[in-house]
């Protein structure tokens, strides 16, 4: 296992591999995806958003996720998978090219309200599976690179999801999905 001391003095402990297996990874039969995170302060290809530019407050205070093709849809805008939840899971493995994984196995829910674009980050995001084998990519907005998903102590672990309702776990309700330009 790898060691590491957060920012709160907290000492976790990682694991070192990845936990899921097969093409495309899955784990216990649960589906795996990869993760990242993110923050640039935009809309989203969702519509979720004052006027243009800022997301809402909510995205700040709430999980949510820019997916790859496979989650959100063939679309740029306004795909298939905005407004639909999913609930992650670590696996106690991280994404191959760096990270640390997660310091438990706690899941939480993330709300689609972003687009993962398979251009510039096809190694992540393509239409079908990534470089690494994983049929799911979420990228986690974490707010200045330091908001909730950092206070987690996440670290681009390797998850496993499954869609869930809206609401739980952390992640926004339907309602404040309503406010999105692609509801």
């Amino acid at each position: 296992a790898v060691v590491s001391t957060q920012s709160t003095g907290v000492v976790v402990a990682y694991s070192a591999s990845s936990a899921c297996t097969g093409s495309p990874k899955s784990f216990n039969g649960v589906p795996c995806a990869s993760t990242t995170r993110y923050w640039d302060g935009y809309m989203g290809a969702c519509g979720c958003g004052t006027g243009d530019q800022a997301p809402f407050s909510w995205q700040w205070n709430d999980y949510t996720a820019a997916a790859g093709p496979s989650i959100f849809g063939s679309a740029t805008w306004c795909g298939t998978g905005c407004g639909k939840c999913y609930k992650l899971t670590p696996t106690n493995g991280y994404s191959p090219t760096g990270g640390q994984g997660a310091p438990n196995n706690n899941s939480i829910v993330v709300m689609v309200t972003n687009l993962c674009p398979p251009s510039g980050n096809e190694q992540w995001c393509p239409s079908g599976t990534n470089s690494y084998g994983y049929g799911a990519h979420f990228d986690l907005m974490d707010h200045n690179m330091n908001g909730k998903i950092s206070q987690l102590g996440w670290n681009n672990p390797e998850v496993t999801y499954q869609q869930v309702s809206c609401g739980s776990g952390g992640s926004p309700s339907s309602s404040d999905y309503s406010q999105c330009k692609c509801k």
